[in-house]
């Protein structure tokens, strides 16, 4: 009998840490805001194959994307992204800051190509 409720106990535990499959919303939230946070454009390759897999809800990736894209075109982390060596495409071309971003970019992209050229000397 203790057998039978310990395992009861256990497979109820388990079955509480288990999450709700998302809605189709939440999953083109999540894919937009993480396409945007990573720079993508906002129609990419990768968005075709996976629209083919779950219903496309376009309100919801167009959302988190912009918020994404926010995140993405911070210009205080714009340096970081230059002297890591990621390449500036124009991702924050409509952004309000875009000046901004811009310049730190390149002043951390000049850093890093700056870095690699001294360390070879």
């Amino acid at each position: 009998m203790k057998r039978i409720i310990a395992v009861t106990l256990i497979a109820f535990s388990l079955a509480a840490c288990t999450s709700p499959p998302k809605t189709a919303s939440e999953f083109w939230y999540g894919q937009g805001e993480r396409f945007g946070s990573r720079g993508y454009t906002i129609d990419n390759d990768s968005l075709a194959s996976i629209k083919e897999k779950v219903e496309f809800d376009e309100s919801a990736y167009l959302a988190g994307y912009e918020k994404g894209k926010s995140e993405y075109c911070d210009p205080f982390k714009a340096f970081e992204k230059g002297i890591t060596g990621t390449r500036y495409t124009d991702q924050c071309a409509d952004m309000p800051q875009e000046v901004m971003i811009k310049a730190e970019w390149q002043r951390g992209w000049d850093a890093f190509i700056g870095a690699d050229f001294y360390r070879v000397r």
